[in-house]
């Protein structure tokens, strides 16, 4: 099973793990860790670690994080390995929910590109899909 953690700044991280389990009643193998304001940068980077040697269960890891060149992206930078863990920015829950029911396949590369293709599909400009829809 594919592990996941969420790294995001404040509190948006748990919050999304919240959404998540009330919206699928369970998600497992998957971690929130919150990125502090004036967190401590070697703290944060220990936090990351031990949470992917507990969710890498042999078949990789995912870390999702919010936004591409903030804090908790250019942590998890490091951790970035070939066919062991892929880091995803921009998460969103619909990308979340197609993690939880793709994490027992096995192919990290396969499943991170689904994740992020869910998480392009769910972003919509409302108001020009109800005027395409009128037309």
């Amino acid at each position: 099973m594919i592990g996941g953690i969420i790294v995001c700044h404040g509190r948006m991280a748990e919050e999304l793990l919240n959404a998540l389990t009330i919206i699928l009643g369970e998600a497992s193998n998957i971690e929130a860790i919150s990125i502090g304001w004036y967190d401590d940068v070697e703290d944060s980077k220990k936090k990351i670690n031990l949470s992917l040697k507990r969710v890498d269960q042999k078949s990789g890891a995912v870390i999702f994080t919010d936004m591409f060149g903030g804090t908790p992206s250019n942590l998890s930078f490091s951790f970035l390995k070939d066919n062991q863990v892929e880091i995803i920015t921009g998460v969103n829950l619909p990308m979340l929910i197609k993690f939880v029911s793709l994490q027992r396949n096995n192919n990290l590369k396969d499943v991170s590109k689904k994740v992020v293709d869910q998480g392009k599909k769910n972003i919509h400009l409302v108001s020009a899909l109800l005027s395409s829809k009128t037309k």
